[in-house]
């Protein structure tokens, strides 16, 4: 399966088993997804909205898979070398806890407009057409940047652990979650979700055993390098970056889709809790990659390595075949990230035109807009940078909508 690359002194996948895992767990995905899609695409609520329709372990798979992509392999372990175990807990923390907000405001909303589907027609009742189009806007804006980020994961990925050029995978990872998502609309994106969250906890879990078995630093190497004492950052970010997120979720549909969902308010509530734990399980686990690189050496401060590739520097360390698994995991949470912005922005630009335009006209603009978002992924930005300006310009904005 792999082949040892000098470049970066571990293990490849080579390109035919590259070809093979990608590939195999796209078409695996779309028929999952046509199938799911199959009871939806002629239903125009199931199609649409959903409403009502999810169970409390389905619903908390969706705010596990609604909560990460395969970018919280750059962004978690960078927080990790930087203001180490306090940091990758406070982040763990940050991405989890805002899921309460919904439990507490869902039920209002939903008792509000019981046959919506987002924030925006309370935005269009409490503050007439101008503000909503400010607000369908801004979210569409803001998801647009999560798919910049998630493509530029994939985009790295493929081209760190594959000889592959990483422009076809990523272009046909959209292609299937745009077909499958086209079909079966938000139903089908939120039963793939939840199967495909099942799959990425338990290869996560397996992962996380292999890595804290393989890879052991020495209690010197750990108090030589530090990150294990409370940081001033880390405790910040128990603060500031939960306020951020909880604000940035206020704009993606995502969760605003899963909170319709729900079958009951009762439902909602458990769901925002396991899912609470399943978000800060995973982000934790995903998150020490960091310091661990640190302590065993695979990473340093002063190398030509950025904090982000810490986790790739520990893979590099290891068989050949959990290369293999890392690329079949980023995969299943591109698919997990893409669909679910997908159809959030779908749902932020079909709430754009009041619903007055057929839907495939809105589906067509959501695959343009999926031009610029790749081609801005090839650039390769900061994958942190991305996710925290757009939860700048999240908190910048939600407060006239709130107040």
């Amino acid at each position: 399966m792999a082949s040892d690359d000098a470049s970066n002194g571990g293990p490849k996948v080579s390109s035919p088993a590259a070809n093979a895992l990608i590939y195999v767990t796209l078409i695996c995905f779309l028929a999952l997804g046509l199938v799911a899609g199959w009871r939806s695409h002629r239903n125009a609520d199931l199609f649409l909205k959903a409403i009502k329709s999810q169970t409390v372990w389905a619903l908390s798979l969706n705010f596990l898979a609604v909560n990460i992509g395969a970018g919280i392999f750059f962004t978690l372990p960078q927080v990790g070398t930087i203001a180490g175990i306090t940091g990758v807990f406070a982040y763990a923390f940050a991405a989890a806890a805002p899921l309460f907000v919904f439990a507490l405001v869902g039920p209002m909303f939903r008792k509000h407009n019981s046959q919506q589907w987002s924030m925006t027609a309370f935005v269009m009742e409490r503050f007439g057409r101008p503000l909503h189009v400010l607000y369908s806007i801004i979210c569409t804006l803001f998801v647009g940047m999560y798919l910049v980020s998630e493509l530029t994961t994939i985009y790295s990925v493929f081209s760190l652990l594959t000889p592959l050029h990483p422009l076809a995978p990523m272009i046909i990872i959209c292609v299937v979650t745009t077909i499958y998502t086209a079909f079966g609309g938000v139903f089908a994106s939120l039963l793939t979700d939840a199967i495909q969250c099942v799959l990425i906890f338990v290869l996560i879990l397996v992962a996380a055993i292999v890595v804290g078995v393989s890879v052991r630093p020495s209690q010197a190497d750990i108090e030589r390098v530090g990150l294990v004492a409370p940081t001033k950052m880390g405790g910040e970010l128990f603060l500031i970056l939960t306020l951020a997120i909880a604000f940035s979720n206020m704009y993606h549909q995502g969760f605003w889709q899963r909170t319709f969902a729900s079958r009951n308010d009762r439902d909602l509530r458990l769901a925002t809790f396991f899912g609470f734990w399943m978000v800060f399980i995973v982000t934790a686990l995903v998150g020490m990659a960091g310091p661990l690189a640190a302590w065993a050496g695979t990473w340093t401060p002063d190398s030509d390595v950025p904090g982000s590739s810490a986790l790739f520097t520990i893979i590099a360390s290891l068989p050949g075949w959990v290369s293999g698994l890392t690329l079949v995991l980023t995969t299943s949470l591109s698919c997990c990230a893409i669909d679910t912005c997908q159809t959030a922005m779908f749902a932020s630009l079909y709430d754009l035109v009041e619903q007055k335009v057929n839907i495939w006209v809105v589906r067509a603009a959501v695959v343009v807009l999926n031009v610029p978002v790749i081609v801005l992924a090839m650039q390769a930005p900061d994958i942190l940078q991305v996710y925290l300006l757009a939860d700048m310009l999240a908190c910048a904005t939600i407060l006239p909508v709130l107040c």
